[in-house]
């Protein structure tokens, strides 16, 4: 079934949920893949991502109040759009990580389709 750095964590009749360990090996950078049906809506299917992100202000900056500048920005522009952007990295590396990967999101489908997972 899956091999490389991917561990099914749930299964359920609506659902099945991925993690997908970066290749650094800090558990933090790691991605969650949900994938969920509703039996009211059968033609659509839900794929959630999650990931923990940071922001910081002092990043790649030294200087005090450039950084305290920086904040006020994200701090107005949270407040006025109700959102921020934000970026991370995920390090996959090698074919059987990128294949272990591959093989998450086809079986994430095939379950929503309601065919039976290859077990093993």
């Amino acid at each position: 079934m899956i091999e490389k750095n991917v561990m099914k964590v749930a299964e359920y009749k609506d659902s099945i949920t991925f993690r997908i360990a970066c290749d650094c090996g800090d558990s933090e950078h790691d991605v969650t893949i949900d994938f969920e049906k509703d039996e009211e809506l059968p033609e659509m299917y839900f794929m959630t991502i999650y990931k923990t992100m940071a922001w910081s202000c002092y990043w790649g900056n030294h200087n005090w109040f450039y950084a305290q500048w920086k904040k006020l920005k994200a701090i107005f522009k949270l407040l006025f759009t109700g959102y921020i952007e934000l970026g991370d990295d995920f390090i996959i590396r090698g074919e059987e990580h990128i294949n272990s990967f591959i093989k998450a999101l086809e079986e994430g489908k095939k379950h929503m389709k309601g065919e039976v997972p290859e077990s093993g």
